[in-house]
């Protein structure tokens, strides 16, 4: 395979970095476990082959689907190694950790920072910024500065990097088709005329006759709208709620962001019946879906991978999230079978993580029997070049353009939409998901070569590369692109985006002290105990009750110390950045 060449983004010491890393050699620092960076560059021997593992809490094992991608043997090429990767969860996490056993890279959430920190399982990257010049180039500075402030020991040290920064150099897009919101069957759904849908009950209307339309599969398989997936707490109902009323979720759903305002607002816990708060709205329309016999009877065992697999069987008709589809579209493409999505309240598009996909930090384990190899290959994937490779496929699947800047070949267009090239697509490893919580840079910075990394944001190409499916659809609504429903939703003020969302603010919470750690997981399984007896309120009556006597054990729960706690966490979030930034 080709190597890639470098983009002049990062000029001749990337190069440098890539081939001759100048790495301190240093000299032991007992008390960090990390190595003193010394002025000079040092020559890092790359000849022998060595083997980099990539684990983490949101990854999945590189021993199922397509792996190695195009995408994965182009960085192991450039770096000699073999990479895999481990889907941790938190009890195998804590193991390796204990043990002293981790992958090489680790991937962690909040919680698992101040035992990574006190453990010294994580190199100081700063030791390494010779062979970093991707993680400390000035696109990261403002990133680098929280990790090193919020995310750290109070020092100039840093041991983290987030995936997906956005940059100064962004360029605001919808991109060609809606990811979550209201899911449909297109074929079915143009049958029953397209409806409107603007809301909840909109959708279960549109729902109700589709399955109508199609009770069960061609195999014979009853269908539903949809199921809850039980593998992730309470997100499947607080996360639709986001979507229908405006918010972003934060880690466990009981508090929730202000998607317009970055306020703090009380979720699981809403006494104001006047705001319709996130898992409430979602778990009044789960329950809706229960009485008009739409929701999978295993909704309560349900979990990610039987979503997909029920979906690759085209059983669910309906959905909020497109990440459990599995192949369905795929063995579809070319036909008008395909799930497409249609826009909630909120469009999931335009978040200024200018310091990162907040939950989600990667760093190289102490531990790592190669830790200037790890680092090099974590310095990649935080690279332009790697992001515009894993969304727009290798060099040689996208070239420049008389006008100089870069653009999809026709071929690599024509792999996305044929059905009969959906394996080559998968080995190319383009839009891979597996590898989106690794990548560094967002899908709409504009890099130096004029080219967004997404290449597939282009209006040209995001025309060029809709399915059957997506291509009737716009000609049904008389648009260009699926998303122009939400674009064009935002601009009359029906629809808003995250355009004006500070993830940062949530990031940057001080550690959650023990107590409070214990009263909100108390009360998540206080809470995910109640939801069969919410789900299942046969009438609006049962229903209140139901809510009433949660809302009854959260109060005696303890939850008035938590939600005092997070609102002034919160405030002193805000007060520190907006110190920091005005330094």
């Amino acid at each position: 395979m080709k190597t890639k060449k470098l983009t002049a983004l990062f000029g001749a010491v990337a190069l440098t970095a890539l081939c001759l890393a100048g790495c301190g050699g240093g000299k032991s620092d007992s008390a960090s476990g990390s190595k003193t960076a010394e002025s000079g560059p040092k020559e890092v021997n790359t000849s022998e082959h060595v083997d980099i593992t990539i684990g983490g809490l949101s990854l999945s094992d590189s021993s199922t689907g397509a792996w190695p991608t195009e995408v994965i043997k182009a960085v192991e090429e450039k770096f000699n190694c073999t990479i895999t990767t481990k889907a941790y969860d938190q009890e195998s996490l804590n193991l390796d950790l204990s043990g002293g056993n981790t992958c090489d890279i680790v991937q962690i959430s909040d919680g698992n920072i101040e035992g990574v920190l006190k453990g010294k399982h994580a190199v100081n990257l700063v030791d390494y910024k010779n062979i970093a010049p991707n993680i400390f180039s000035d696109g990261m500075d403002y990133r680098n500065k929280i990790m090193q402030k919020f995310k750290g020991d109070n020092g100039e040290s840093q041991y983290f990097v987030t995936p997906r920064v956005v940059s100064d150099n962004y360029a605001k897009s919808y991109g060609s088709v809606i990811q979550y919101g209201y899911v449909v069957r297109w074929d079915l759904y143009k049958q029953i005329g397209a409806p409107t849908i603007t809301n909840d009950d909109e959708y279960i209307e549109a729902l109700k006759k589709m399955k109508e339309l199609y009770p069960k599969t061609e195999d014979g398989a009853e269908t539903y709208a949809m199921s809850a997936y039980n593998d992730a707490d309470l997100h499947t109902y607080f996360f639709k709620g986001c979507l229908g009323e405006g918010y972003l979720n934060l880690e466990d759903g009981l508090y929730v962001q202000n998607a317009q305002t970055n306020d703090l607002v009380v979720d699981v816990y809403d006494k104001d019946e006047n705001v319709k708060t996130p898992f409430w709205s979602g778990v009044e329309f789960y329950n809706k879906l229960y009485r008009a016999g739409l929701l999978d009877p295993d909704n309560f065992i349900t979990k990610g991978e039987d979503l997909t697999e029920k979906y690759t069987k085209g059983q669910y008709i309906g959905g909020t999230v497109n990440w459990y589809f599995g192949t369905y579209n795929s063995n579809n493409k070319g036909t008008d079978k395909e799930y497409v999505v249609l826009p909630s309240k909120l469009g999931w598009v335009n978040e200024q993580n200018r310091a990162g996909w907040t939950g989600k930090y990667l760093f190289v384990s102490s531990h790592s029997p190669n830790v200037e190899r790890a680092v090099m290959v974590l310095d990649y994937l935080q690279s332009g070049e790697f992001a515009r490779s894993s969304d727009s496929g290798v060099e040689g699947r996208w070239e420049k353009g008389s006008d100089g800047k870069p653009h999809l070949t026709a071929d690599t267009i024509s792999m996305k939409v044929d059905g009969n090239r959906a394996e080559e697509w998968k080995m190319s490893g383009i839009s891979d998901s597996r590898v989106d919580n690794l990548i560094g840079w967002d899908y709409n910075n504009v890099l130096a070569d004029g080219g967004r990394v997404s290449l597939w944001n282009d209006e040209d190409v995001m025309k060029d590369s809709l399915t059957t499916a997506e291509q009737e659809l716009c000609t049904q609504f008389g648009i260009s692109l699926p998303s122009d429903l939400l674009k064009n939703g935002v601009e009359k003020g029906e629809n808003m985006d995250l355009s004006k969302s500070d993830s940062t603010i949530r990031m940057c919470l001080e550690t959650i002290p023990k107590n409070i750690v214990r009263i909100d997981s108390n009360c998540i399984e206080i809470t995910k105990n109640a939801l069969p007896g919410l789900i299942q309120a046969d009438s609006d009556e049962a229903f209140a009750s139901a809510k009433e006597a949660l809302l009854q054990q959260l109060s005696e729960a303890s939850v008035k110390e938590s939600i005092d706690w997070w609102k002034k966490a919160w405030e002193d979030s805000k007060s520190a950045i907006e110190s920091l930034e005005s330094k």
